[in-house]
């Protein structure tokens, strides 16, 4: 079955994670770098896991979950080491509209966390339905090393220029496109690699003033 792949802004969007181990501390890691309200439920919760929680003042309960506890949430996370409670989980998660995945079972999954790296505004994400996340862990580290820190500041220089040019009374909306696209062509990363920041600007605005922006 073919997946709709999206970003979620998830900054205070009520989630959960079942589960207390290793796995559940990797989701809950990822979901607090989105800005996520996070709830952990788990009968033993590891030293990293507790450590955290407390250090980021996300809500920790001890005990086994119980199907209230799927109310009103966004995404559910069945990260627990039994696979007939992750099963539950998702059944009761799916009662309660809420989006699951089960860590150990791609089937019962409504959504499958990909694996990623950001280079700033830029987040490069592989996925394989859930089959294989350790090809997934395996490109994005091919990947890495393609993508350097230049990347956060190529951005940063784009984003500006993209507005101005989106702004500009002297261009078509078809003229627009085409300058976007031939503002990509710019040497700029080599520059930016370089750590020669100044010159991409002068470049960049030399480029827009050529086209009228």
């Amino acid at each position: 079955m073919s997946t709709y792949v999206l970003c979620l802004k998830l900054n205070n969007r009520p989630c959960l994670v079942v589960g207390g181990g290793e796995v559940a501390e990797r989701k809950v890691r990822t979901l607090y770098t989105a800005g996520a309200c996070i709830t952990v439920i788990a009968c033993e919760v590891n030293a990293r896991l507790r450590q955290f929680t407390d250090e980021h003042a996300i809500t920790l309960i001890v005990r086994e979950v119980r199907e209230e506890d799927l109310k009103e949430k966004l995404l559910i996370i069945a990260a627990t080491d039994d696979r007939e409670t992750n099963r539950k989980i998702a059944e009761q998660a799916r009662r309660a509209g809420a989006l699951v995945n089960v860590v150990d079972s791609p089937e019962e999954s409504d959504f499958f966390v990909p694996s990623t790296f950001n280079r700033g505004d830029l987040t490069i994400a592989i996925a394989t339905s859930g089959k294989y996340p350790a090809l997934s862990r395996r490109i994005r580290e091919q990947l890495e090393k393609q993508f350097g820190n230049e990347y956060e500041s190529y951005i940063q220089l784009l984003e500006p220029a993209r507005d101005d040019i989106y702004k500009s009374s002297a261009l078509t909306a078809g003229g627009k496109i085409r300058v976007i696209e031939e503002l990509l062509d710019l040497p700029l990363l080599a520059l930016l690699k370089e750590g020669k920041q100044a010159e991409a600007q002068q470049m960049v605005q030399g480029f827009l003033k050529k086209h009228g922006v």
